[in-house]
């Protein structure tokens, strides 16, 4: 018998003949055809399928049929990043879903914010930015570079938001640990603004920006995927008058009160920039995380370790490994911290008790020349070789004080906190952890260099030398350790400490924007260190953990703010009726943490209530 197609099926092939056969009777295509795609293409108006208005935007057919909500797109795109292998395709499907859907990226990071941070900041983002060539992206903000001078403004004008609020610039120069990655460092820029997102700044008021004043990275510069200029880096006139082109014109279109955010310059640059535009007539809202931030993490550790030794800060003896921008912030911040901690100590005494090493060894008074000369940063905290002799000598009669080995400087300074941001990976050995235990009963050491590989040791490696001593902290999150007690032979479980900076300048950024600060002070930083350290809790300490869990690092932005804003009215540098209620709180008013307030003191509410509220309303807008 013969086959005989369904009647359907035969009206459907007539159907398709004649639309066939007369081509001119299709309709039209509708005057909005292209807002459909349109919509598709813009990250801020695409929602997955949970895009709303489809026929008003002209999505019909363009999307799949099924609709859902913005939660369930949240819940698509989490189960997309956990199908990734390793971390850097897991940054790489977050940056397509940035690209893609704006709304249900943010809503992912805030849902998921302490496992997602390593993967788009630290440690992941340095693997980023060496690969940087590779990635397929949509270019997350504006590029200035050399060739731009005269032109900034218009560069500027094509930025399509209209309230930025925070800028933050780097030239490329010292990426992290891995040097001079030239315009890659973009993914630095980029990195810290999702940070700044996460913790309650709204991703309209961030703009990352690439300073591409050339690179000295042969790899780079022959390298036919670089994005950046291939010329050498200029270090002279042109590249201050393109930075002080770029800030201008940031502050012409913003607003003088838009923040300036330094990220990874270099030394030579990263100390004379910041202090030309903190100096400025008027002033800047300006900071430079590596230096300033790094610094107020360093001390909120500090402060908190002193507290799980059951000693006072100024009891401490600091050496620091490694004097660049990062170590030099600190030691300065922590000298701050002691005079503000013990009113009769001058800032000379408190920098008696500070050591460094630099890359020629120990910083000392009258160091010959040939093993490096001292800069003004350094100078401060030169030793007095002789006293250091002295001392070593009267426990070691075999050899003399090596200034070049560590662990003789550990042993003649005697320290109890070891400080590392060399980017020396193993520079704390066995020996020097060991020599650490053997002078302090619980002795602290921060390795803070990051990438991971940059690490000056491991948490295993810190917790067995020093027979589970050690009050550890990395730049690099480590995973829980269980730790052998070396007196008792009994097991318990670690938290290494997570010295991030992301715990104090979205807080910084928050508490200055919110009170109308003019300039960021120090001891607006030193109230950023004491308001983290008052966060963490009696059970964060016996876990071994010197900073909070990085799950309440929004909470924490808030709280840190506060501190800041209160700081900024103290330092009356704040605007007059920015606070909540347009009252700023008097001078003398107890609104942030106290130094020499009792362990356990510094709760919550040593906080001013209206800089909290103040801060925490600036931030509504971006909820």
């Amino acid at each position: 018998m013969a086959f005989s197609a369904p009647a359907s099926a035969r009206s459907a092939s007539a159907a398709l003949s004649s639309a066939s056969a007369s081509p001119a009777t299709l309709p039209p295509p509708p005057p909005f055809a292209s807002v459909g795609v349109e919509t598709l293409r813009d990250p801020a108006l695409y929602n997955g399928l949970a895009t709303a208005d489809r026929a008003k935007r002209g999505l019909d057919g363009l999307l799949p049929v099924a609709t859902t909500t913005p939660e369930l797109e949240v819940a698509r795109a989490s189960a997309a990043v956990d199908a990734c292998e390793s971390p850097m395709t897991k940054y790489r499907q977050l940056v397509s879903l940035l690209n893609t859907d704006e709304r249900t990226f943010y809503a992912l990071l805030e849902s998921r914010t302490a496992d997602l941070l390593p993967i788009l900041y630290t440690p992941t983002v340095g693997d980023a930015c060496l690969q940087y060539g590779t990635l397929t992206q949509r270019p997350p903000g504006i590029t200035v570079s050399l060739r731009d001078l005269g032109n900034v403004p218009n560069l500027l004008a094509r930025w399509p938001k209209s309230d930025v609020r925070v800028a933050v610039i780097t030239d490329g120069e010292r990426i992290l640990g891995l040097g001079d990655l030239g315009a890659n460092g973009m993914g630095i820029s980029a990195g810290k603004s999702m940070v700044y997102a996460a913790c309650g700044l709204r991703p309209e008021w961030l703009l990352p920006i690439q300073l591409d004043t050339g690179t000295n990275n042969e790899t780079l510069l022959n390298d036919p995927l670089y994005v950046g200029d291939r010329a050498r880096r200029e270090r002279g006139e042109a590249y201050d008058a393109l930075l002080e082109e770029l800030v201008s014109s940031l502050q012409a279109r913003y607003g003088r009160n838009v923040l300036i955010h330094f990220e990874d310059f270099a030394p030579r640059n990263a100390f004379r920039v910041l202090q030309k535009f903190r100096s400025a007539s008027p002033s800047t809202l300006v900071i430079n995380d590596d230096i300033q931030g790094t610094a107020a993490v360093t001390v909120a550790g500090a402060v908190s370790a002193c507290r799980a030794v059951g000693k006072k800060l100024t009891e401490q003896r600091v050496l620091f490994f490694g004097a660049g921008q990062a170590n030099i912030g600190a030691a300065n911040l922590l000298t701050l911290a002691m005079t503000e901690a013990d009113k009769t100590l001058s800032l000379e005494d408190a920098r008696k008790k500070v050591w460094l090493v630099d890359s020629k060894g120990l910083v000392y008074d009258g160091r010959p020349a040939d093993k490096g000369s001292l800069s003004p940063d350094k100078a401060p905290f030169a030793a007095n070789l002789t006293e250091l002799q002295s001392a070593f000598s009267r426990f070691n009669k075999k050899n003399g004080l090596d200034p070049t080995s560590l662990t003789d400087v550990v042993a003649a300074t005697r320290c109890s906190l070891l400080v590392g941001a060399a980017a020396i990976p193993g520079a704390f050995d066995e020996s020097v952890v060991r020599q650490m235990s053997k002078q302090n009963d619980r002795p602290i050491i921060f390795a803070l260099s990051n990438p991971t590989s940059k690490a000056e040791c491991t948490a295993k490696q810190a917790y067995e030398w020093s027979n589970g001593s050690a009050v550890f902290a990395s730049g690099t999150k480590f995973p829980d350790q269980t730790v052998r007690d070396g007196k008792t032979g009994a097991t318990r479980q670690r938290r290494p400490g997570f010295a991030n900076n992301a715990f104090i300048f979205p807080g910084v950024a928050l508490g200055s924007l919110a009170s109308g600060a003019s300039k960021v002070t120090d001891k607006m930083f030193l109230a950023a260190a004491l308001a983290l350290a008052s966060l963490v809790t009696e059970e964060d300490l016996e876990k071994g953990a010197v900073y909070p869990p990085t799950s309440t690092i929004r909470e924490a932005a808030f709280f840190v703010g506060a501190g800041v804003a209160a700081a900024a009215a103290e330092e009356f540098v704040a605007r007059p009726g920015a606070c909540a209620g347009g009252a700023i709180p008097k001078a003398g008013g107890k609104a942030v943490p106290s130094l020499d307030a009792a362990p356990g003191e510094n709760d919550k509410s040593a906080a001013c209530v209206n800089w909290e509220a103040c801060v925490r309303d600036y931030a509504k807008t971006c909820l």
